[in-house]
């Protein structure tokens, strides 16, 4: 049957005489018994060949050494001091004769005075005790008399033995001479001395437990080459501790500095005197500490697997029990090893024994903790990561207790730390940080196009020594061809009503009198307004002033983590809306670098321009719609508070925004009839994706969500349901462990459950909710870059588009024709599929592959030609070698193959190719 270990938080710390279970080295335990054994049996024959004067070896003359020292090593913190201290109490425990060993007290070589030779401290202790001994003994005994007078004798032989050359110094001639005679027979001596304290004290032989060695540095090689040459005597049980890898460094140092000159210009010399020394170093070691002597303690791991810890409130409980507790406490809703990687483990026993009296076990997951009691929690907490130098860990800690502090105060983001990258490069606070700002956010801009801008104003904000505490995804950057046009509006003027019963409440707020009443009345707000509102930003600096609706998406992110704080009043949550809509976007990078963004303006750009400030209104129609939310959520909202989900907001916080990076890289270059309601699609299933990513105790589906998605799929939750393969598998999985739950399983399938319901609340709040219709159906609005710009601008683009003439360019091989672009311009299709920017040239390439639909090598060859020809303009010059490229790597027939469309990386591609698949419904 398999043992547990047991660890008892309730016992004091300074006690380490443990009791059966709670010495947690059963194997060393027993290796240990056997080695003690064998040596002692040795003792006993050397004794034997000592005083048996038939012996044909003159034993009582000589001396032998044996190598017998035994070396309990493990890495630090794994409990060598705690075994040591114990090992009289094994031995006892081993039903031996305990009288035939006598163990010496612990010797630590760190308590050592500068000047104390470790030889003399080992002398002392055994000379103390006989001392002890001898006080016991009657003085009148002649037997007592004798033993204690040949002790001394051998004492005072040894001591004039062991003086140092520095001390022969004031005697010359016969006295110097004698004195050097002393120290030839030290061995001997030495053997004398410790053969007359046995007699004492009534035993065979003498363990001397030596710990930590390795920590005395500069006394370490001595201490070693102490054992080696007086513990070598076989009455002497030397018992040492200490890591072998450092013993091997410090003996390495020592025969170094012995056998090689680093400043000698011979590099072959260096090089042998290099591999004498690790020869020297193998051997002494070898010899010093016999590989049969070696004692190897488990690491933490091993233990781990069976231990059990006891707590006045909870008796008893497993390790694995414990440490869930610790995430269901500080880790909610993660679930699964990915989402709970950052979490830092056990090095080592010493550190479990520290956290679990750190965090205890009757302190997690409590129904019930005041507030101060949650802040002493997690304050202890933040303590456990400094140590553990976590900084994801720290963030956290310190983000929950500003939560619960500042309860009377306005709701901030960029004061919660685990948000804040500038606030976590603070170097006097966390000077072990070690996640570089500066080049990672520079790697995530990549080779993008509006990377110089970007990077400039990054340079301006954080220095390139910055470090923060954890890994932090790439701000939101400013990409030039994502934003709203500021004349740009819903055209079919969808409006989202309020509910009535609100109205009182707005009534009473310092906000009404800037509402029209009759609006107010009516309850209806234009969502477009609101979106605009929520994911855009026109109010930064610019070279002209100009005012398009940059988009962004940490605003929306802030509003959903601020949903989860319930306010004790509704005004104050009225009042906190207006002010997070008023403020830009936390995590972009105009909040960091405000004076220092600068983009190219454009001439039209007019800084009077007639602005409609929106912003009270939308605060309104946000109060409204996530008070709603919040009662329809209520219980979820009562059983989970914003304390409990910061750890689960900041592991979607990393994954959506760094999806969001890719997303906007992509359609920067590739804008496809894409809408700002589009883009707000991509973020919400990114969102959703990552709460299930986490929240599912199996393994997960680690991808991004619709980052090359066309629009059309992405505003059908069908579609998704079908093509986002990502998206629709989490989910699945969560599903099918909801119900493969046992009766056994009930808490499990509870916290699997809040983890849906969350889902299904993220889903449905407001800032995704305002666009969509109540059969479910997307409001495509609000088109995003020029093409949507304003009505003049889509004029010109029209013109472009029936320009009557174009002019003949030659290929090397032949003359090939741009068609009459009136007519190609007047296809809805094209339109339909292709950007304005592109039109001109894709329809040129239409036609061109108008004959050629069949022959697929064909068309490869044709575009190679056509790439090389000067035919066409060099924007689409690299997408035709792509299509080349996918053609090349496909193995289909014709254009008519679903999964070669499905499958082009670029969306561009995939939409010429579908213009292409469908010709012969165009009239070209």
């Amino acid at each position: 049957m398999t043992k547990n270990y047991v660890f008892d938080i309730g016992k004091t710390e300074f006690k380490d005489d443990y009791s059966d279970g709670e010495l947690w080295q059963d194997h060393a335990k027993e290796q240990l018994v056997l080695n003690l054994e064998s040596i002692l049996k040795d003792a006993k024959e050397y004794a034997y060949f000592r005083k048996n004067k038939k012996d044909c070896r003159d034993s009582g003359n000589e001396t032998w050494l044996s190598h017998n020292a035994i070396l309990v090593t493990s890495q630090r913190g794994s409990g060598k001091t705690v075994f040591l201290r114990n090992s009289k109490a094994m031995w006892a425990e081993s039903k031996k004769d305990t009288s035939e060993l006598f163990f010496l007290k612990v010797i630590d070589p760190t308590m050592l005075m500068a000047n104390d030779s470790f030889a003399n401290v080992i002398v002392a202790q055994i000379y103390d005790a006989v001392s002890k001994k001898l006080n016991k003994l009657t003085c009148c005994d002649d037997r007592s008399k004798r033993e204690r007078d040949t002790f001394h004798r051998y004492l005072k032989k040894l001591a004039d033995s062991m003086g140092k050359t520095s001390e022969f110094n004031g005697s010359i001639g016969i006295d110097k001479i004698l004195k050097y005679s002393s120290g030839i027979h030290l061995e001997a001596n030495f053997h004398n001395f410790v053969e007359s304290a046995i007699e004492i004290l009534g035993c065979k032989a003498i363990a001397v437990l030596i710990d930590d060695v390795d920590m005395a540095l500069d006394k370490a090689f001595e201490v070693v080459d102490d054992v080696r040459r007086f513990l070598g005597c076989p009455y002497i049980i030397p018992v040492v501790s200490g890591d072998l890898k450092l013993y091997e460094h410090m003996t390495q140092n020592h025969f170094d500095e012995k056998a090689y000159d680093n400043k000698c210009d011979n590099h072959r010399l260096r090089e042998a005197g290099q591999e004498l020394s690790e020869e020297l170093t193998d051997a002494y070691l070898t010899k010093v500490f016999p590989a049969p002597m070696r004692i190897s303690l488990f690491n933490v791991d091993r233990l781990l697997t069976k231990m059990i810890i006891v707590d006045e409130d909870i008796k008893h409980i497993s390790f694995y029990e414990y440490r869930e507790n610790i995430f269901n406490q500080f880790y909610h809703f993660r679930h699964n090893a990915e989402a709970r990687r950052n979490w830092p483990e056990l090095s080592s026993a010493r550190e479990f024994t520290q956290l679990v009296r750190t965090l205890k076990p009757s302190d997690l997951n409590k129904d019930v903790l005041t507030t101060s009691q949650e802040i002493a929690l997690y304050n202890r907490l933040k303590n456990w990561a400094i140590q553990k130098k976590s900084g994801e860990l720290l963030a956290l800690a310190e983000t929950v207790i500003t939560l619960l502090q500042n309860t009377h105060t306005d709701f901030d983001i960029t004061e919660l730390l685990v948000f804040n990258i500038k606030a976590q490069i603070d170097a006097n606070l966390y000077h072990w940080a070690e996640f570089e700002v500066l080049q990672s956010q520079a790697e995530s801009l990549g080779s993008k196009k509006d990377s110089a801008n970007n990077l400039r104003s990054l340079e301006s904000v954080f220095k390139d020594y910055a470090r923060c505490l954890q890994s932090m995804p790439p701000l939101e950057f400013i990409f030039e061809k994502l934003f709203i046009g500021k004349k740009v509006t819903d055209k079919n003027n969808n409006k989202v009503d309020i509910d009535s019963s609100h109205v009182k409440k707005i009534e009473a707020s310092n906000l009404y009198r800037t509402i029209n009443p009759n609006d107010l009345q009516s309850g209806s707000y234009r969502v477009d307004d609101i979106l605009k509102d929520i994911y855009t930003e026109s109010e930064m600096y610019s070279t002209l002033n100009n005012e398009h609706h940059f988009i962004f998406f940490s605003r929306a992110f802030e509003l959903i983590a601020f949903s989860f704080r319930m306010p004790k009043s509704g005004m104050k949550q009225l009042d906190q809306i207006y002010k997070i809509i008023s403020r830009k976007p936390f995590y972009s990078l105009i909040k960091l670098a405000e004076t220092k963004v600068a983009i190219d303006g454009e001439e039209k750009s007019n800084l009077n321009s007639n602005f409609n400030d929106t912003l009270n209104s939308t605060a309104i129609a946000l109060y409204s719609m996530i008070t709603s939310w919040q009662d329809m959520h209520s219980a979820l909202l009562q059983n989970n508070s914003l304390t409990k989900l910061v750890a689960l907001l900041s592991y979607s916080f990393n994954g959506v925004f760094t999806a969001l990076n890719i997303i906007k890289g992509n359609l920067s270059n590739k804008l496809i009839d894409e809408n700002l309601t589009d883009m707000i699609l991509r973020f919400k299933y990114n969102l959703l994706n990552t709460i299930i990513r986490a929240g599912i105790y199996g393994e997960a589906i680690q991808a991004n969500v619709l980052v090359w998605a066309q629009t059309t799929t992405v505003r059908s939750i069908s579609k998704i349901n079908n093509s986002e393969r990502t998206y629709t598998r989490n989910y699945k999985k969560l599903i099918e462990e909801i119900e493969s739950c046992d009766k056994g399983e009930v808490a499990k399938k509870v916290t699997l459950l809040d983890v849906k319901d969350l889902h299904d609340a993220v889903s449905e709040h407001p800032v995704f909710s305002v666009f969509i219709n109540t059969d479910k159906t997307v409001m495509t609005m609000l088109k995003v870059g020029k093409a949507g710009v304003d009505d003049e601008n889509e004029k010109e683009v029209n013109s472009e588009l029936s320009r009557p003439n174009v002019p003949e360019k030659k290929s090397r091989s032949h003359t090939i024709r741009k068609p009459n672009l009136s007519e190609l311009g007047k296809c809805e299709v094209l339109k339909k599929y292709i950007d304005t920017e592109y039109c001109k040239d894709v329809a040129f390439l239409l036609q061109f592959f108008h004959h050629n639909t069949k022959n697929i090598n064909t068309i490869r060859l044709k575009i190679e030609e056509l790439s090389s020809s000067g035919s066409i303009s060099g924007i689409i010059i690299p997408r035709l070698k792509r299509i080349a490229k996918a053609i090349d790597m496909s193995q289909i027939k014709s254009w008519n193959d679903e999964s070669f469309i499905s499958n082009i990386e670029s969306p561009i591609i995939s939409n010429i190719l579908i213009v292409i698949r469908n010709m012969e419904d165009l009239d070209a």
